[in-house]
């Protein structure tokens, strides 16, 4: 069974805690190689991770017969560095945002296309089996017909300083949090949506968003649930969707309501009614014991992110290029935050 030799470009935390690992444990993937274009930290993966650096693809991908490139560097050198691999005939997962606008995403869904090469972004809530198992009842009719849905998401100020350059970041906490929730939701409801609303807010004395909020209505669907090809056309669907950058820990909830009932999650819990009977999963699972007045569950081994990333690599060693989030989707979702900002009369893809 040939393994898929893999060079990751970008040695920050998300490369050596979670893309390193989970393609060095999957059975057909090996990473050979890292690009770093900070020569310390390139030093100290060189040490710990014993992998060649290099101080950018380019050079890596001179160096090395690449099938795959993983992507963890900021969103202003997502499109080089990704048009560089697809023309190298690599598969590429790209962390999100996958670019700083919706124009330069299309560019690199256009050429991943014509090369016939796997993409992924890598949104990572879809993969919290809370997610999947809310996606599963939706999915199954169990809500009813959708009446309405709500989403907060609130983290942690980022501790890297790019965050806060919009020429790096392509805008702030829209561009950074509005994707995980933004792929979610065109899984459930398809990705035509309209913008309604939308507002954004400076909490902190940065040149970019500390707080954003989106109303988005998904025109022509009922969202009864099944795929959206399944769904009539006697309604819509409105979505409030709101992010920050303020707390400590951070926090997503969802509150999907139905005709038939509701429900309710984050990454931990999954709670709602349906016809009148209440449920409760964490982490995906039902509880072990029910003794009336609590539930007892027993322990996770969730890894949300591992998940996404060895996804990809099955994919990526099928050849299959339908992803969870193929380039087309960062597409949609970059689309969804461009209108957010020009709502919003700001124009962070220009670097302003």
């Amino acid at each position: 069974m040939t393994e898929l030799a893999v060079g990751v470009v970008g040695a920050g935390w998300m490369a050596t805690d979670y893309h390193v690992p989970a393609f060095t444990s999957h059975p057909r993937t090996r990473v050979v190689a890292v690009a770093e274009r900070d020569p310390d930290r390139r030093a100290t993966v060189e040490r710990e991770l014993s992998l060649p650096g290099y101080a950018d693809a380019t050079s890596m991908l001179a160096a090395h017969d690449l099938d795959v490139v993983s992507i963890c560097t900021p969103p202003s050198t997502h499109e080089e560095i990704f048009l560089q691999a697809v023309d190298a005939g690599c598969h590429v997962l790209c962390e999100k945002p996958l670019a700083l606008t919706a124009e330069s995403a299309r560019r690199m869904a256009d050429a991943a296309a014509e090369a016939g090469v796997v993409t992924q972004v890598g949104y990572l809530h879809r993969y919290y089996r809370n997610y999947e198992r809310a996606l599963q009842l939706l999915d199954n009719d169990m809500l009813g017909d959708i009446v309405e849905v709500s989403i907060a998401h609130h983290s942690a100020p980022p501790s890297v300083g790019w965050y806060y350059n919009p020429a790096l970041s392509g805008g702030g906490v829209a561009r950074d949090l509005f994707p995980h929730s933004l792929d979610v939701l065109f899984e459930l409801f398809g990705e035509d949506c309209d913008v309604t609303d939308a507002s954004v807010r400076y909490l902190r004395d940065r040149a970019v968003e500390d707080a954003a909020r989106v109303s988005l209505s998904f025109d022509g669907v009922s969202a009864s649930g099944g795929s959206p090809d399944e769904r009539s056309e006697s309604g819509g669907v409105p979505v409030d969707l709101s992010a920050t950058w303020t707390q400590t820990e951070g926090v997503t909830r969802v509150l999907v309501v139905g005709t038939e009932g509701w429900l309710e999650l984050d990454s931990e819990t999954l709670q709602g009614d349906i016809h009148g009977r209440p449920f409760e999963y964490q982490h995906g699972e039902l509880p072990l014991v029910d003794i009336g007045v609590a539930n007892l569950f027993g322990a996770s081994d969730e890894d949300a992110h591992t998940a996404r990333i060895q996804d990809f690599a099955d994919h990526a060693a099928a050849g299959d290029r339908e992803t969870a989030a193929p380039a087309s989707r960062g597409v949609a979702v970059a689309e969804v935050i461009d209108a957010v900002y020009e709502a919003c009369g700001v124009d962070w893809g220009a670097g302003s």
